[in-house]
């Protein structure tokens, strides 16, 4: 017999508790605002993404390295940042994952 709580009573165990639905409203206001305020400035986060990218693949050039090494690094990269994301679990990054979204609709809506 499994000691482990079902999903759906440990979520419901967390939000009954005032500091953790404090904690998540925060959150989700914290992502708002990002949302809302990254759709203000769009072209210049896309900007400073692109500046990163050529920077990085210069870089890459400038030291002789394959593309297909620099992939297989990155692979090693993406499978750790998945296991963190796995750690830090939905209840930190959900509330503000979601804000974020909304953020972003409101600055679509009132452009």
């Amino acid at each position: 017999m499994s000691t482990v709580a079902p999903l759906e009573e440990t979520i419901a165990t967390l939000l009954s508790q005032p500091p953790v639905l404090i904690a998540i409203a925060i959150q989700f206001l914290l992502g708002l605002a990002l949302g809302y305020i990254s759709t203000k400035i769009v072209k210049y986060i896309l900007a400073f993404v692109a500046i990163l990218v050529l920077g990085t693949f210069l870089s890459i050039w400038s030291l002789g390295t394959t593309p297909a090494e620099v992939l297989s690094t990155l692979g090693i990269a993406a499978e750790a940042a998945k296991r963190l994301a796995i750690v830090l679990g939905l209840m930190s990054v959900g509330p503000v994952s979601i804000g974020f979204i909304v953020g972003i609709v409101i600055g679509m809506i009132k452009k």
